[in-house]
């Protein structure tokens, strides 16, 4: 988050104000929440007419995604040993009053915190976390590994230090727009005092179906209801928004209505982010989106979530709707790839013993450790469901599954394998996912590659090459390319795009922005509004209604409005200027407001307002 005082100071002296309407009256007294409280009911209401749904989902890692602290739902052993870190150590206890951590720093500091909540269901972690005193959730410093059986560190993962004094201390990173927007149902934050809130603590039936309390007044009136889009029938592409709302790293902690079909409206990180690989793998915790709809399954085939994954209790199950778990897992497969059904056929096709001893997901959803190496004892499944391709190891250090199965081998081993079987495809480099590596690299030709991908099918690998546009060298023939997708039906699209033409057509710019801030798509306003450094390609209706989609849109709005006060300032409109600081200070966090200076922008603020006046 930018520093609102430094950059205030490098804004140097504005002109006098003009006249300014008195902002200060419309503004709300605390933060808004764009969650539709009203209209949701809790798990709860849906378990009086879907019962058996509701006990599945109740066992389900979804319905254990959060849960308060008790001996149901700790796994880990609050035993009194302490814990060492980098800084000092943790000692997490258990007493009648409930779970501890008692927090020693090396420089002395001491601090004895009750873990309030539990996060994620135990498969591979649980973290735990406790209420700081400013209101705020955070994640206490260290994480219990339920595979290993070991406690490692929250740093490595965010900030997890244990003097409140130094920079990256624990206490001061809040969850509300991060783990909580997704482990727990509509969570959103409110003031006076700051407290945070949600409509279940647990990912609910709501997440995925939508605000139900109309549907359940409906149904109880004995009434026919369409009010919640049916999912059973959805195609994968309408799916996939569903479960990528959060199974898909989103861009910013915005806020949107369902869109007018009744589904999410999703915006994903695009492959410029380093959280994935270049083939759109999980290199860190940035989920399964991005493989899932660049995979050939889903790209030319029929590949849905809930084809693998039954929707409520999360089970592993076949295209049919049968149990797949275990060594039943192939079942998964051959119900469309039915050529390999056969054991000789599975056994020429993957010259491996087939199950118990190896399965198709060895191959084809190979296991890899976040950050490429085990430190954080978290491994994902590879949901591109590829193929071997040991060569983009060696170009690009993607990970293959050959020698992430044979940990001893070298890729050139596992390369050297699938040339002596025969297996061609294999054995090259995908063109695409070269030239996804080279554009972050920005390597000469790396415009023209990307160009050549905005002719793909898939929508995700279109935005992530008009993303990677942006960073390149500013070429303006790249302008009649890219123009059209300035008016595409996915506002995603049309707002990496306009970004790109800002980049690239320097004397269309004032055009584009101007399309942009027009756009009937509030994520289109707010992210063609958040590019705008030059306050004068603005009128006051731009500033109007984007003050009105940060407050709508934006949870919590911060960003938003560091970015309005600092254009107001650069225009001269230091009161208006004045009137966001101190909504700032309604509605931001102690330690949000110290990071940004806020006492020191008020002061700097006043004091120029009180110049003009007097000039």
């Amino acid at each position: 988050m930018r520093l609102l005082f430094f950059v205030l100071l490098a804004a140097g002296c504005a002109k006098p104000p003009p006249k300014e309407a008195p902002l200060a009256a419309t503004l709300p007294a605390t933060l808004p929440t764009s969650v539709p409280v009203a209209e949701l009911a809790g798990a709860a209401a849906c378990a009086e007419c879907h019962g058996k749904i509701v006990d599945a989902w109740a066992r389900s890692p979804h319905g254990r995604a959060m849960a308060p602290a008790s001996s149901q739902s700790v796994l880990a052993p609050f035993a009194g040993a302490p814990v060492a870190l980098a800084d000092g150590a943790v000692t997490p206890s258990l007493t009648p009053d409930g779970y501890f951590m008692e927090m020693r720093s090396a420089r002395g500091f001491v601090e004895r915190r009750k873990v309030d909540l539990v996060i994620a269901s135990g498969r591979q972690h649980q973290l735990y976390v406790a209420r700081a005193d400013d209101g705020a959730f955070s994640l206490l410093p260290i994480i219990w590994c339920t595979r290993t059986n070991e406690w490692i560190p929250t740093s490595l993962y965010q900030g997890g230090g244990l003097d409140r004094d130094l920079k990256g201390y624990w206490g001061g990173f809040d969850m509300t727009g991060g783990c909580f927007s997704c482990h727990l149902s509509q969570a959103y934050r409110t003031t006076a005092p700051v407290e945070t809130r949600w409509a279940d603590l647990r990912i609910d039936c709501e997440s995925c179906h939508g605000a139900a309390v109309e549907h359940i007044r409906r149904r109880r009136a004995g009434r026919s209801d369409d009010s919640l889009r049916d999912l059973r029938p959805l195609g994968g592409r309408e799916e996939a928004r569903v479960c990528g709302q959060c199974h898909g790293f989103q861009l910013k902690p915005y806020v949107f209505p369902r869109a007018p079909d009744g589904l999410p409206d999703i915006f994903v990180t695009s492959l410029i982010h380093d959280a994935l690989r270049p083939d759109g793998t999980q290199r860190l915790t940035s989920y399964q989106y991005p493989g899932h709809v660049l995979s050939a399954c889903f790209r030319g085939g029929a590949l849905t979530c809930k084809g693998c994954h039954e929707p409520h209790g999360l089970t592993a199950r076949d295209f049919v709707g049968e149990p797949a778990t275990g060594a039943e897992s192939n079942r998964q497969c051959t119900i469309c790839h039915r050529d390999r059904l056969a054991p000789a056929a599975a056994i020429r096709h993957s010259h491996h013993p087939m199950a118990p001893a190896i399965r198709c997901v060895d191959c084809h959803m190979a296991y890899s450790f976040i950050g490429d190496d085990d430190t954080r004892r978290q491994r994902t499944s590879d949901h591109s469901i590829s193929i071997p391709r040991p060569r983009e190891t060696l170009e690009l250090g993607n990970p293959n599954a050959c020698t992430t199965c044979h940990r001893e081998r070298t890729p050139e081993w596992a390369l050297a394998a699938l040339e002596r079987w025969g297996q061609r495809r294999a054995t090259g480099v995908r063109e695409w996912v070269r030239t996804i590596a080279l554009a972050r690299k920005r390597a000469p030709g790396a415009t023209q590659r990307l160009l050549a991908l905005l002719d793909e099918p898939s929508a995700y690998l279109r935005a992530s090459a008009l993303d990677l546009l942006v960073i390149q060298p500013p070429d303006a023939s790249v302008v009649p390319r890219v123009a059209p997708f300035a008016s595409d039906g996915d506002p995603q699209l049309r707002s990496i795009a306009i970004r790109a033409l800002d980049h690239h057509d320097a004397g269309g710019r004032k055009r584009w922005i101007e399309l942009g801030l027009a756009d009937p798509h509030p994520f289109v306003r707010l992210e063609t509004f958040s590019m705008v450094n030059d306050p004068g390609q603005l009128d006051a209706a731009a500033f109007e209604r984007d003050l009105a989609d940060t407050l709508a849109h934006q949870q919590p709005p911060t960003s938003g409005l560091v970015h309005l006060i600092t254009l107001r300032h650069r225009r001269g409109e230091f009161r208006d200027a004045l009137a966001l600081v101190e909504l700032l200070e309604r509605i931001a966090l102690p330690h949000e407001r110290d990071g940004l200076h806020l006492p020191d922008v008020r002061e700097r603020l006043e004091r120029e307002l009180k110049g003009t006046v007097k000039r």
